[in-house]
């Protein structure tokens, strides 16, 4: 018995290293970011035991936006696992500025955000990742869904970086995250994780603005057309994500305080 878990054990060394020099020279990972990821890698299928339920689309091969439904704080590893190169993650500021989770994630050049509404920088910082066709990773509904509605109220950062880039929004849906009620709890929890990729939604790109403030809102100075458009995105992110859910029934996602704005007289 003894004698093979040291095997075994040997087994899972030797492939976590051949997996590490793989991925350092096929993937625009840093020598450190390869470091860190491969844990993920051997906890990933072998802890959650992640698969995919189909193949990713083309379109993650350049500039994209990468949006997802929101069970577990380890949510953005699964992705990771599907795009195989580096993903732009919008993270809560206060897990970014956490003493040890910020260790973790700053490496990985996420992009710190605030809970309550529209953060102008993050946005701005995902609007130029976003057009040197880099991937930005982002959760629509804001925070940790626990209820049982298929999705939370679904704000518009999203919709608002691809209109103002051009670039697709790629919508996934994960099932089987672990969570515990708490960020640490899902690294010790074993699951069964399944990604499912959706459609990529095109917007039309409605152009960059020289301004900050303007190029990370579409507030009264943008056609109502702009508006409709910002909508369209949010309502088809949010009616694909609950069709990969096998929700039954009609489902009509609801939007987040971040996403209303006024309509015209």
């Amino acid at each position: 018995m003894f004698s093979f878990s040291i095997l075994w054990l040997t087994t899972l060394v030797v492939v976590a290293l051949a997996y590490t020099a793989w991925l350092w020279k096929h993937s625009d990972y840093s020598a450190w970011e390869t470091i860190l990821y491969t844990p993920v890698y051997v906890v990933g299928r072998l802890l959650w035991r992640v698969s995919f339920t189909n193949d990713p689309p083309k379109e993650l091969q350049s500039g994209g936006i990468l949006a997802a439904n929101h069970r577990s704080s380890v949510d953005p590893f699964f992705v990771q696992l599907a795009a195989k190169r580096r993903v732009h993650w919008m993270v809560a500021r206060e897990y970014c500025e956490h003493v040890l989770f910020g260790k973790v994630l700053r490496p990985f050049m996420v992009i710190p955000t605030n809970r309550s509404g529209l953060d102008l920088k993050s946005t701005k910082q995902a609007i130029e990742y976003a057009q040197q066709g880099r991937l930005v990773g982002m959760f629509p509904e804001g925070r940790i869904n626990i209820t049982q509605a298929p999705l939370l109220p679904i704000r518009g950062g999203a919709a608002m970086v691809a209109i103002k880039t051009g670039v697709p929004v790629i919508p996934l849906y994960i099932e089987g995250s672990p969570y515990g009620g708490s960020v640490w709890s899902p690294l010790l929890m074993p699951g069964r994780v399944r990604i499912t990729f959706g459609t990529p939604i095109f917007p039309n790109n409605l152009g960059n603005s020289s301004s900050t403030e303007e190029s990370c809102s579409l507030g009264e100075g943008e056609t109502d057309s702009a508006q409709r458009q910002l909508h369209s995105l949010i309502l088809q992110w949010g009616q694909q994500v609950v069709a990969l859910s096998g929700h039954r029934g009609a489902f009509e996602p609801q939007l987040g305080a971040g996403s209303r704005k006024r309509k015209a007289n």
